[in-house]
């Protein structure tokens, strides 16, 4: 794979700092990986629209990079010393893109829109028992029991605050999104470009220095790189790791790693055969060689996963190892599993993420080994989102979650049954009671060991999700495109305070 790799060419003709001059002063053109789908912000749940979304819509409050909350739209916020009320205080004078201004009403109206109609952070709302906008710049919450991802969750475009009537709007009447943001939505072309543009009256006085970013959806890794190459874009995400390398030493590139994006996972459905057995499943995972893997997908650029706690935080369990190979163990509870000939499995993988891509045919050559026969599948991915996500018509599959800062990302929202994201059936009361309880806890230090004791049922009990790698965001831009763009959640960038010099 590294051999045929190197035969793709990194340098077309032109550098990387060429730019078309008939294009407008101060426009950001990037050329992005996956392309934007949806834009409302309590309802998609791709990676792709939250990074644009992070610019256009925004929150309560938001992550710093020491990983704490700030406020944004609230200017500050209160908690009763039982954690049940919530109190936010709204900067005074923020508008909308239409031009309205942002009161208490327009938070209580996009609350309610997520938990009546079910939005994506709905599970987040099922612990308030009031909202009131109590006058025009307070908000106030009363929860029926102490919840500590609430905060964390509203730092999310899932809890965006919108204006009350576009909130009023049902999913299906949601065309683009209003926000408070820096920049405001232009236009979208599925598939092909996604533009938004400088909001002159945003809040905050003196951003954002750009005038417009246009975002070119450029799914081909190598497609992508030589587009940047030529100077056709000044940024791009997903850098195919194999170059990574040649990039760190180009003096005519920024080349930017931020780690941990996103975990990277073999998901099998527990509710069908032959992944509703455990032993089964543990088969396929004694099968793998995680290491391999992770080489053949990154060139060595993540990190083989043991739990969903992001790299070196307090969540993450201090001594728990990633199962190795050992195909002997995998024939014993194929064995077990009344599977001693192997078993067929069909393997759906996204089509779009290469580096899933690679993952899964090194997967399959290693289960042959023991006889389990994965029949990859190549599909698009909106129809991994309604095949095997919603529909949950598959037997195995690769698909990835990001490592956001809080532990709700990993832990709750696709492993716990009732978590957004939840899609392979593998239910533990255990697990869920011990998820729930760390919820409650605001102290790290009584938290943590909740999720180190999670992190061990899902390895012993071999829920649906077999983790494979942490993966990094890798991202070029030319010289003159500076300022931080990352945003600390490690997926979503924020464009507010980078500029073209």
């Amino acid at each position: 794979m590294k051999t045929a790799a190197a035969s793709v060419p990194l340098a077309l003709a032109g550098c990387a700092g060429d730019v078309d001059d008939g294009r407008p002063d101060g426009e950001l053109l990037w050329g992005g990986s996956v392309p934007v789908q949806s834009l409302d912000p309590h309802f998609e749940s791709a990676a792709a629209t939250a990074r644009v979304l992070e610019n256009i819509t925004q929150g309560l409050v938001r992550v710093n990079w020491d990983y704490e909350l700030e406020p944004l739209l609230a200017e500050s916020w209160e908690t009763s010393e039982d954690n049940l009320e919530i109190t936010f205080s709204l900067r005074e004078g923020v508008l909308f893109h239409d031009g309205t201004e942002l009161t208490a009403d327009d938070v209580l109206a996009s609350f309610t829109r997520i938990e009546e109609q079910e939005g994506l952070a709905a599970d987040y709302m099922a612990l308030v028992d009031s909202m009131e906008a109590a006058d025009e710049y307070t908000f106030e919450m009363v929860l029926t029991e102490p919840f500590a991802p609430l905060l964390s969750r509203m730092a999310t475009s899932h809890m965006h605050v919108l204006p009350a009537h576009q909130a009023e709007q049902s999913q299906d009447e949601f065309t683009e999104p209003i926000g408070t943001g820096p920049f405001e939505f232009e236009s979208m072309e599925i598939d092909s470009e996604f533009v938004m543009v400088k909001y002159d009256d945003y809040w905050d006085d003196g951003l954002p220095h750009l005038e417009r970013v246009t975002k070119n959806e450029i799914p081909d890794n190598d497609n992508r790189l030589n587009t940047f190459r030529a100077g056709e874009v000044d940024f791009i995400n997903d850098v195919p790791p194999r170059h990574a390398s040649d990039l760190e030493d180009d003096s005519e590139v920024d080349f930017i790693n931020r780690f941990p994006k996103s975990l990277v996972y073999l998901g099998v459905n527990c509710n069908e055969e032959p992944f509703d057995s455990r032993d089964a499943r543990l088969a396929l995972e004694y099968a793998i060689d995680k290491n391999e893997v992770m080489e053949a997908a990154l060139y060595g650029q993540g990190q083989v996963a043991a739990s969903p706690a992001a790299p070196d935080s307090e969540w993450e369990h201090p001594d728990l190892q990633p199962r190795q190979q050992d195909y002997e163990l995998a024939q014993e509870h194929l064995d077990a599993a009344g599977y001693s000939d192997g078993f067929e499995a069909t393997f759906q993988i996204p089509q779009q993420y290469n580096d899933q891509v690679s993952a899964a045919q090194i997967i399959e050559s290693q289960a042959s080994e023991v006889g389990i026969e994965l029949d990859i599948q190549m599909i698009t991915w909106s129809n991994w989102l309604s095949d095997v996500y919603t529909d949950q018509n598959f037997q195995a599959t690769t698909s990835s979650y990001l490592g956001l800062w809080f532990p709700d990302a990993g832990f709750h929202r696709p492993l716990h049954s009732d978590g957004a994201f939840f899609f392979t059936g593998w239910e533990d009361e255990e697990y869920n009671d011990l998820v729930d309880e760390a919820r409650q806890l605001y102290d790290i230090e009584e938290r943590a060991p909740l999720y180190h004791d999670a992190a061990e049922l899902l390895k012993e009990r071999r829920s649906g999700h077999i983790l494979l790698y942490w993966m990094p965001t890798l991202m070029a831009r030319t010289n003159d495109f500076t300022g931080e763009v990352m945003a600390p959640d490690g997926s979503t960038f924020r464009f507010e305070d980078t500029q073209l010099e």
